[in-house]
């Protein structure tokens, strides 16, 4: 054989172990995994600080030697048991394969070709695909990991788990005990005594450290011992199916309901803490509660029951229209809720969301049928009830219809009237508003012909007062220079004394002289003052 007729594995140096705080002199932070290799590795960002003390790093010096030289006197054993060497112990190995041998008790491999094992111990042991994810032979390990993976192995010395990052590790160590590898989209990996818990969003996780209950948020969480895993809690909303079951009303009618409960856990805490088994207890409180609400209500009231006590409607809302639950099954579906709610609620952290009430039904066959019987002639009645009430708005319609009809023809002939006594009103008043214009015309035109007449005439009247003022005036004046002129000369004043009497007897046809009546006047007294022929008192 040439010189990869034998193979051997290269020695790999032991694998790095980190200890443990209590193993260290001093106190030690979890080292970061940033500056290592496989840090682009999404796992490794996700893994709790008190994991990555176990993570173990491929090594680039981790090669895989195959094959050495053959010494003088293996060549020699060769020549001399060759017959046996080509009739036994001839191995062939193709390509893409490596076959696993035993030299004695030391593990070897060999690459692909033709071997011949000269050695009376060294025997073949098996042949992989150099491609396989695991190698085992003996203490030597060839372990591939992929991205998104982690392998899991046990330091049987020292009972610390070993966790394998992406890549190829070549590990030959006796102590060392590869176990699987880790599936973390399961919600619970085994590491050893270890626990790896992943919570989703959605649950919540609990666990017991130092005897206290502590919950487990979203993400990845260790769990070491004497620390104790719980369980996932889901805080979504949840279905509990109830048993079916047959009780009896208060009027001992026998009634089988099957419902379902729609639940969801707002306090983990609370309801871990009050509660031992959330879903029997759930599921032993409701179904007590529905056998409470029928025993204590008769059928007919069961039946005829519509009153809503929970979730009550806000003044402003409507109520919806459309079909709705019987009304005996949103009695039962209302006392549940008011019975159950709060109190599920405050002691238990757990908010109870509805309660469907998949069947009701009477579970005595004959009452059933009496009560069937009852129903379909009720039913009937009705049915009547509605074709009569049905014809009666069918009437009904009809007649208002016909009313209609009347009170708009009415309505056209009222308005045909209307209108032609509007055009009639309408002639009537531009014939007054025109004869009313001529009036108005003819008046005004009068009134403006006796405005200006009175306007000359008053003109005139003004013209012939100044001119009277002014020949008044005249006259004054010279009555006055006349009247001067005459008091100038004695002739004169006498002169015009005769004047003024001769103007007082103007007009007397007679004059009678009485010498006496002079005296006669002094010793009279008149009511109206008699005038002297000179004007004066």
């Amino acid at each position: 054989s040439k010189s990869k007729g034998y193979g051997s594995m290269a020695t790999s140096a032991p694998i790095n172990y980190q200890p443990l705080p209590s193993e260290s002199k001093e106190e030690e932070k979890t080292p970061s995994i940033s500056g290592k290799p496989g840090i682009n590795d999404p796992i490794l960002q996700q893994l709790p600080k008190e994991l990555r003390r176990y993570l173990t790093f491929p090594k680039g010096n981790d090669k895989l030697h195959i094959g050495y030289e053959t010494s003088i006197l293996d060549r020699l054993c060769c020549l001399v048991c060759l017959p046996y060497a080509v009739c036994f112990k001839m191995v062939l190995i193709r390509q893409g394969e490596i076959g696993l041998t035993w030299h004695g008790d030391e593990p070897m491999i060999i690459g692909p070709g033709r071997h011949f094992l000269m050695s009376c111990t060294h025997s073949l042991h098996c042949v992989k695909n150099i491609s396989d994810p695991v190698i085992v032979h003996g203490p030597l390990n060839i372990i591939r990991v992929r991205l998104g993976e982690l392998g899991f192995g046990i330091d049987t010395e020292k009972g610390y788990p070993v966790l394998l990052t992406a890549g190829k590790h070549i590990l030959n160590s006796p102590t060392f005990r590869f176990e699987r590898m880790l599936d973390l989209t399961q919600r619970t990996n085994d590491l050893g005594v270890l626990k790896l818990i992943r919570v989703e969003t959605g649950f919540v996780g609990y666990a017991y450290k130092r005897g206290e209950l502590v919950i487990l948020q979203p993400g990845l969480h260790l769990i070491v011992p004497p620390d104790r895993f719980g369980s996932i809690l889901s805080t979504q909303q949840q279905t509990l199916t109830l048993p079916e079951g047959v009780h009896e009303s208060a009027d001992y009618v026998p009634l089988k309901i099957r419902a379902d409960v729609f639940y969801r856990i707002v306090n983990p805490k609370k309801a871990l803490t009050n509660i031992k088994n959330v879903h029997n207890q759930i599921q032993e409180t409701a179904v007590s509660t529905l056998a409470g609400i029928i025993r204590s209500s008769t059928l007919n009231e069961i039946a005829n029951s519509s009153k809503v006590t929970y979730h009550k409607r806000k003044p402003e809302e409507k109520e919806e229209e459309g079909p709705s639950a019987p009304p005996f099954f949103k009695h039962v579906h209302d006392q549940f809720m008011e019975n159950l709610h709060d109190h599920m609620l405050e002691d238990w952290g757990i908010e109870l969301h509805n309660i469907r009430i998949e069947s009701l039904k009477i579970n005595d066959p004959r009452l059933a049928k009496d009560i069937s019987m009852q129903a379909v002639a009720v039913s009937q009645q009705e049915a009547k009830y509605r074709m009569l009430q049905r014809q009666a708005e069918v009437i009904q319609v009809e007649a208002n219809n016909k009313k209609t009809q009347r009170l708009k023809e009415m309505e056209a002939t009222a308005q045909i009237t209307r209108s032609k006594a509007d055009a009639d009103a309408a002639a009537q008043l531009r014939a007054t508003e025109a004869r009313n214009l001529i009036i108005r015309s003819t008046a005004a035109a009068e009134a403006h012909a006796t405005y200006v007449k009175a306007q000359a005439e008053a003109r005139a009247m003004v013209e012939k007062a100044k001119a009277e003022s002014e020949a008044k005036v005249l006259a004054g004046e010279g009555e006055q220079k006349y009247a001067g002129m005459l008091a100038q000369n004695p002739l004169g004043a006498e002169l015009a004394r005769l004047k003024v009497q001769a103007s007082i007897m103007e007009g007397v046809n007679q004059v009678a002289y009485i010498p006496h009546l002079p005296d006669i006047l002094k010793s009279t007294t008149f009511t109206t003052p008699l005038k002297d022929p000179l004007g004066k008192n």
